[in-house]
């Protein structure tokens, strides 16, 4: 699989970039992240930003607040927006959007690849998104997929009750070959209109 193309102008090495993409799917905050890529804090925050705003766009990242102290996040949500210092009402949706989905704690693995292919799909993450209507038709696709991956790997962790645990695990697993099935598809249409 190719590296990620986190910016077109940019002068970040494919090394550091994938780096700083493996440091995001871990969650690491932007300081840890900048001595671990080696790239400067304001590199970081610009390509953490960046990120964000890209997940939120093909519906990565599907829930998100409007202000630090908004009715429906979580107490640890809202104590996280405000150890955030310097965000203006502009950046709260995408930091909150961030925020709900790190505290689902998803397996890192499985969201750098889900990152990657993403950003495959979608490009440069410092251009505007711009899809034709039969890529956006396969982004979109994926992203359904990759969210039930997600919603798999986590059945997987639980310990509950086995004969319900059992039945919800296969119904995931015929969802996930549902979109999987659509992703390639779409995915084989757009190779074909090409």
């Amino acid at each position: 699989m190719p590296k990620p193309i986190l910016s077109s102008r940019s002068r970040i090495p494919a090394a550091k970039a994938d780096k700083l993409l493996k440091c995001y799917a871990e969650r690491l905050d932007p300081a840890k992240t900048a001595k671990r890529a080696r790239l400067s804090i304001n590199t970081v925050y610009g390509q953490y930003a960046r990120i964000r705003w890209r997940l939120i766009e093909v519906g990565y990242y599907r829930d998100a607040a409007f202000s630090k102290d908004e009715d429906g996040l979580s107490e640890e949500a809202k104590a996280m927006l405000r150890q955030r210092r310097g965000l203006e009402d502009g950046d709260i949706y995408a930091h909150a959007a961030e925020i709900i989905e790190w505290l689902e704690e998803w397996p890192p693995g499985t969201v750098l690849r889900q990152l990657r292919k993403i950003f495959e799909l979608t490009g440069p993450i410092d251009k505007p998104l711009s899809l034709s209507k039969s890529l956006a038709a396969v982004v979109s696709a994926y992203v359904h997929y990759a969210r039930a991956k997600l919603i798999q790997e986590r059945l997987k962790q639980t310990t509950d009750d086995y004969d319900i645990h059992e039945i919800v695990t296969q119904e995931s697993e015929l969802e996930i070959e549902r979109y999987w099935k659509y992703y390639r598809s779409r995915a084989m249409h757009l190779k074909r209109s090409k």
